[in-house]
């Protein structure tokens, strides 16, 4: 039996490096160049993810973003 590697991994993880280096360097050609491949690798990765973890993810976003507008709510 072969198992297949979700493809849609390598993006992402890329795309979290990019990410780390990001948020580590302070040369400004080098923070624009790993947030665009960040950028590019996120959206690439979820183009590519199955549906299911697109559906969970659009839950967990739209989760935060509840608690987010309850919190300014409470606040203003």
């Amino acid at each position: 039996m072969i198992i297949m590697f979700p493809i849609y991994l390598i993006p992402l993880a890329v795309a979290l490096g990019a990410s780390w280096v990001f948020s580590k360097t302070s040369e400004d050609v080098y923070t624009i160049l790993c947030a665009g491949t960040a950028i590019i690798c996120l959206i690439w990765g979820f183009a590519l993810a199955p549906w299911q973890l697109q559906l969970l993810l659009l839950l967990i976003l739209l989760g935060i973003e509840r608690i987010y507008l309850r919190n300014e709510r409470r606040l203003g």
